[in-house]
């Protein structure tokens, strides 16, 4: 038997998965649906909306079914939610001037200290990792024009007049 936390985590969960399927079929309800054979731009999006929708519905008619009483959230780690959200925003923010390879670098590092489990040692070689695939498979393979290096760490962004002289 679940106790009452994860009965509601599961109906609260159920409810957030439904309202993301709501949401991205209202957006792609104006896409062309087309038909099985033909399928138009708006059939995928459409389709697992609908998918979306049914399975959070089922998972949260499942935790009413099983719940009894109502129960509370618990403990929220605010240190790994702090940390995730803040290292999205300072990617978004970050990523122009630093490039893509040391704004990935430490967007890696802040989740993996989001974890309690999460050490150095195994930090520090999936953020080097990760920043090197997605700077190969991003800017090189793709081509996509993003800088692998930012004019932040650049010495003309921080000593103007000294790299002027220098010339």
């Amino acid at each position: 038997m679940q106790d009452p936390i994860e009965k509601s985590r599961d109906l609260v969960g159920g409810v957030v998965v439904m309202a993301l399927g709501a949401g991205f079929l209202l957006s792609a309800r104006a896409l062309p649906f087309g038909s099985s054979g033909k399928m138009g731009p708006g059939y995928f999006p459409i389709i697992l909306s609908v998918i979306l929708i049914a399975l959070g519905g089922a998972l949260a008619i499942a935790a009413l079914r099983r719940s009894s009483s109502e129960g509370s959230f618990g403990h929220i780690a605010w240190r790994g939610v702090l940390l995730v959200v803040g290292a999205v925003i300072f990617f978004g923010l970050a990523m122009e001037g630093l490039g893509l390879a040391p704004a990935l670098f430490a967007v890696v590092l802040a989740a993996a200290a989001a974890s309690r489990y999460a050490r150095v040692r195994t930090g520090l070689p999936l953020a080097i990792g990760l920043a090197a695939f997605c700077s190969l498979l991003f800017i090189k393979a793709l081509g996509m024009p993003m800088p692998l290096v930012g004019p932040w760490l650049s010495t003309e962004f921080w000593w103007p007049a000294a790299s002027s002289s220098l010339q």
